[in-house]
């Protein structure tokens, strides 16, 4: 900009004073000398983003997230299950209300053996129950560590929105709210970043990807949201690394599979895993790219019916939902995106055969053959 302005400066000097009154007797002498200085004032007085000035209220920042984790917070309420062995407590995020039912998801583990359950809620510093004769469990399913429950209630709860977990980037604030320990620290809020974004986890019945963050998260806290800054949900925390030399390396059910999952669960409380008919290395790609997945098909399912062979590569993913093509970077990619579709739900693949990138006809999702 200052070489502009001088430019400017130089072509104004010229066309200011550059009349010769000699050269024309008829022309009256209209020249007018200015300063630099005073052609930079004219200048910057004629050009608006010559000076602007940029500043960042961090005072308003910080206001409005302490606004909205205030709304946010009665969205998330404590859960009591009492099994056969005893009592534990978890978190449980409303995401849904019909009249006085609301909807709420937690961890599968924060309910597996239940014979009783208590939501405890918090109001003006004190702590309320509502009782298991207006609770049900619509269903819960151990592979992704999700359950549905219902309340019914004239209490006013906050309904947290979810995102799109699959715009998430790294390095994005996130806030996790839930009652680490029990419920003398109700509603505990930590701040942290998104760590890492498909991180595929194997962990008894447990299998899904998931999304790593470093807001502290403690026992209690399973179940409760992982927010974005817009109060939305991302994330339901489900576990951590708990080792004497590792901290803050916490994980989150992504937003997108636990759309996926509620629905099915409250549809009948079962889930079936949608099955698309490939093998592959899940770290390696044996087809000489440094992206997607080299895969080997398996008879009879959706990859053969939509025309792929081994050792294409597929690269992209888009289902009923999607607009545009999801990159498929890696397995990690591939396999969020299989577990946020649904049985029988149609989806396309793009894919590269011999160098040359395809996308494939429209194919329908299978059962996959253990369910």
């Amino acid at each position: 900009m200052k070489k502009l302005l001088l430019c400017l400066v130089l072509i104004l000097s010229i066309s200011l004073v550059g009349c010769n009154p000699e050269d024309n007797d008829n022309v009256d002498q209209v020249g007018t000398s200015y300063t630099e200085e005073e052609l930079l004032e004219l200048i910057e007085g004629l050009i608006p983003e010559a000076n602007v000035e940029t500043t960042y209220d961090l005072l308003s920042f910080q206001s409005a997230i302490v606004g909205m984790l205030d709304e946010a917070k009665s969205g998330v309420v404590g859960i009591v299950s009492t099994t056969l062995s005893g009592t534990g407590s978890g978190s449980g995020v409303i995401y849904k209300q019909v009249g006085d039912t609301y909807y709420l998801v937690t961890n599968e583990h924060v309910v597996d053996g239940t014979t009783e359950l208590t939501i405890v809620y918090e109001k003006n510093g004190l702590l309320f129950e509502i009782n298991d004769e207006d609770i049900e469990l619509l269903g819960k399913d151990a592979t992704t560590d999700l359950a549905v429950l219902t309340f019914d209630s004239d209490e006013v709860f906050n309904v947290i929105p979810m995102a799109d977990s699959y715009s998430l980037e790294i390095g994005e604030f996130v806030f996790a709210i839930g009652n680490p320990l029990g419920f003398d620290y109700y509603g505990t809020v930590t701040m942290g970043v998104i760590s890492g974004l498909a991180r595929y986890v194997v962990n008894g019945d447990f299998n899904a990807t998931l999304l790593q963050h470093d807001a502290a998260i403690s026992p209690g806290n399973s179940g409760g949201a992982l927010l974005n800054l817009n109060g939305e949900l991302v994330g339901i925390n489900n576990m951590k690394i708990v080792e004497e030399d590792v901290a803050n390396i916490g994980f989150a059910i992504p937003s997108n599979t636990v759309r996926r999952i509620t629905a099915d669960l409250e549809d009948d409380g079962i889930i079936t895993r949608p099955y698309l008919g490939i093998t592959t290395y899940a770290q390696v790609n044996v087809c000489g790219l440094d992206y997607g997945v080299c895969i080997e098909v398996q008879p009879g399912g959706a990859a053969e019916n939509a025309g792929l062979e081994d050792f294409d590569v597929i690269i992209g993913y888009k289902n009923a939902g999607m607009d545009d093509f999801l990159t498929i970077n890696n397995f990690n990619d591939l396999k969020e995106a299989i577990l946020n579709s649904s049985v029988g739900e149609t989806i396309q693949l793009k894919y590269i055969r011999s160098g040359i990138e395809y996308i494939s006809t429209e194919t329908v999702l299978g059962t996959h053959p253990d369910d």
